[in-house]
């Protein structure tokens, strides 16, 4: 095996274990509007935008599985480019 190919294997496993351990995550933004009480997170779906009530206490949990989200997407992103450079190495002997 190729210093390379261990290289890109290694950084596959420890992108899959960052991924694994950010799965506790939520998809939408979290904001505060004046005209309204409290905060909201506010997402597509179905092409729609949909807004949910966020209970004050609940804010900072929701406000870091938003970023939890945010982070696997950049992750799964850079795991992509791995496999694919993984893919275009020579096979093994």
């Amino acid at each position: 095996m190729s210093k390379q190919s261990e290289v890109l294997r290694f950084r596959k496993v420890q992108l899959q274990q960052q991924i694994h351990q950010a799965l506790d995550l939520l998809q939408g933004s979290l904001h505060k509007n004046p005209s309204q009480r409290g905060y909201h997170l506010t997402l597509k779906v179905d092409q729609k935008t949909v807004t949910k009530y966020v209970r004050k206490e609940l804010v900072p949990l929701v406000r870091a599985m938003t970023r939890n989200h945010l982070k696997v997407r950049k992750l799964l992103q850079r795991l992509s480019q791995a496999n694919w450079r993984l893919l275009q190495l020579p096979p093994p002997d």
